[in-house]
């Protein structure tokens, strides 16, 4: 069970947070977790919700190659939550089963194609081994411009922090929900 309660425009919650909510509501019409939560610091769910919109819905970015960012970046923060959500979508944005299953169980990217290798190993990099290579670097921004090099990035930042805010308050998927394989040891 999560720590806090998910929020409600109720006055059970602060003001601030009721309009965070309303806000979120008005702009997306569900308030999912970690939203939800973030409402509890106010205004900052309701700008991180805006932020995570424009960055899964309006940017350079085809749906496909979000998803793969996203699961990137929530398997490098190891939550099952957002996995299984993005997994799903993910899937029916196009992308393929080898290339959600490299990411979620570390495989090799060789047999994958060469976008979804340039994503994975660039969010890898950037949040498994805390350092982008100047080749991977080079490659994203030859691939995808600047603007696209930094919409991966915001991206991956945005879903990190949604990814912890969930790991805060110990919010877990559904027993039934695709779950990541454990990492390996060592």
């Amino acid at each position: 069970m999560p720590r806090l309660p998910i929020p409600t425009d109720s006055d059970a919650f602060s003001e601030e947070t009721r309009a965070a909510m309303r806000h979120i509501h008005a702009t997306r019409t569900t308030v999912p977790p970690p939203s939800s939560y973030l409402t509890y610091a106010g205004k900052t769910g309701a700008l991180l919700s805006d932020l995570v919109e424009h960055l899964r819905y309006h940017t350079s970015l085809t749906q496909e190659e979000t998803e793969l960012a996203i699961c990137t970046a929530v398997r490098a923060a190891d939550v099952d939550y957002i996995w299984a959500a993005h997994v799903k979508l993910g899937l029916a944005a196009g992308g393929r089963e080898e290339a959600f299953h490299a990411i979620d169980t570390f495989a090799p990217l060789d047999r994958l194609k060469p976008d979804e290798a340039l994503i994975i190993r660039y969010g890898r990099e950037l949040l498994e081994d805390k350092s982008v290579t100047d080749e991977t670097f080079e490659a994203v921004r030859a691939r995808y411009g600047e603007n696209g090099l930094m919409e991966l990035t915001a991206l991956m930042g945005a879903y990190t922090v949604n990814a912890i805010t969930l790991r805060a308050v110990d919010h877990r998927a559904a027993p039934d929900a695709r779950h990541l394989t454990p990492r390996p040891k060592g």
